[in-house]
């Protein structure tokens, strides 16, 4: 986010920098210092959630229109770095391509590609008690977590032949609120889609779970 866009936000909303600091909680002074700077100077990334936090309240408001240009601007540079944020902490590849269409076996791809991570498989295998808890949501619940709880813990599979079920426990493990909806089949379907996908190819292969 830049000092031009938060130019932009005052006169869309007709604030002095007073009301609007006080929106994001900084003093009016310190907004009217970063308006002297040159319209290109970063703002820091500590003051980003609240100015986002402070559009989403003028919007419900009705002070601000969510498909002006100038919000369009803010919410689209913070979804761009929720994404990247989300990614890094799946572990998938640099560069992960984000809004495209999605498959099922490119859903049983990106699994495999976050189960292949070691680190998520020990923090997967330290989880009983926490997969004991999604359990209680209901039977068809249990049933898709015991399948892949039965992969991971399996001494008859082979290593590679638990990703896909690692990859699936670690998304449930994963905050819904830090999967943005623009990353490919996260936000499209839900944790218990996304393990009823990750039951369904164990279980289409004989012997999976055994």
């Amino acid at each position: 986010m830049i000092i031009s866009q938060i130019a932009s936000l005052l006169k869309a909303v007709d604030y002095s920098p007073e009301q609007m600091g006080n929106e994001i909680g900084v003093s009016g002074l310190t907004l009217r210092r970063w308006l002297r700077k040159p319209d290109n100077t970063p703002i820091s990334r500590l003051y980003v959630p609240a100015i986002r936090d402070a559009c989403y309240r003028m919007i419900a408001q009705g002070r601000l229109d969510p498909e002006s240009p100038e919000i369009q601007a803010i919410f689209l540079e913070s979804t761009s770095s929720e994404c990247q944020a989300a990614i890094r902490n799946l572990g998938l590849d640099h560069g992960y391509e984000v809004n495209r269409p999605v498959s099922q076996d490119q859903i049983l791809a990106t699994l495999t590609q976050i189960g292949n991570q070691p680190q998520k498989q020990v923090q997967v295998d330290g989880s009983s008690e926490q997969f004991a808890f999604f359990k209680e949501m209901g039977r068809e619940w249990s049933e898709r977590i015991a399948t892949l709880w039965a992969v991971v813990q399996s001494k008859k599979l082979a290593s590679p032949d638990k990703l896909v079920a690692y990859g699936a426990l670690f998304y449930l493990l994963t905050p819904i609120d830090f999967i943005p909806d623009s990353i490919p089949f996260f936000g499209l379907l839900d944790d218990f889609g996304v393990l009823g996908i990750a039951a369904a190819y164990y279980a289409s292969r004989s012997g999976g779970t055994s």
